[in-house]
């Protein structure tokens, strides 16, 4: 299976436009939840880019393509992002390829950069949001966010975890991120 945009994007050496990608998560993702989740997490990195001096719109490229072989894999999630990342090939830079290869534990890869991390975290705190509701997400206690989550979350508290980890890492704080959500498109 190969991906395709406006233009054939295997080999064609293109890099993936934020038009591009919204055209890709249509095809692939359709008007369904999973969509409306790729769209949320491409919202919260855009925001988040300027933070460490990226590119909003690579960074939104990467939230809007994280999960677009989400149904091609759902009976083998070692593959999840893995998939994504063979169909985009050098439409994408490497460390695009690295943030979405290794955004699903369930692959294996690692990555250690910005990117990947903030990645992580704005698919954790996307999750977080559908699960709780933005209302509740955004009246989090603010002297205890994490716990506060975690309690809420039971059996996904987890990602509390993530969005932790990755937010402490990188000093955003709980306040930013919600900032960030509030604005961000309802899923």
């Amino acid at each position: 299976m190969q991906i395709e945009a406006r233009n054939n994007l295997a080999g064609d050496g293109r890099m993936l436009t934020v038009v591009d990608a919204d055209l890709l998560v249509r095809k692939y993702l359709g008007d369904t939840p999973r969509a409306d989740h790729s769209r949320f997490v491409a919202h919260v990195l855009r925001m988040l880019a300027p933070s460490f001096s990226a590119s909003p719109d690579l960074w939104e490229v990467v939230g809007l393509c994280h999960d677009l072989d989400y149904f091609h894999t759902s009976d083998n999630w070692s593959q999840h992002g893995l998939v994504t990342v063979r169909w985009l090939g050098d439409n994408i830079p490497a460390e695009a390829q690295d943030a979405i290869s290794a955004h699903d534990h369930r692959t294996g890869i690692q990555a250690d950069t910005i990117l990947a991390d903030m990645l992580k975290a704005a698919d954790a705190i996307a999750i977080i949001d559908e699960r709780l509701g933005r209302t509740m997400l955004c009246d989090t206690d603010r002297e205890q966010p994490y716990a506060t989550l975690r309690s809420r979350l039971v059996d996904r508290s987890y990602l509390s975890d993530i969005l932790e980890l990755y937010s402490e890492k990188h000093g955003i704080s709980f306040d930013r991120m919600v900032e960030i959500i509030a604005f961000a498109p309802e899923q």
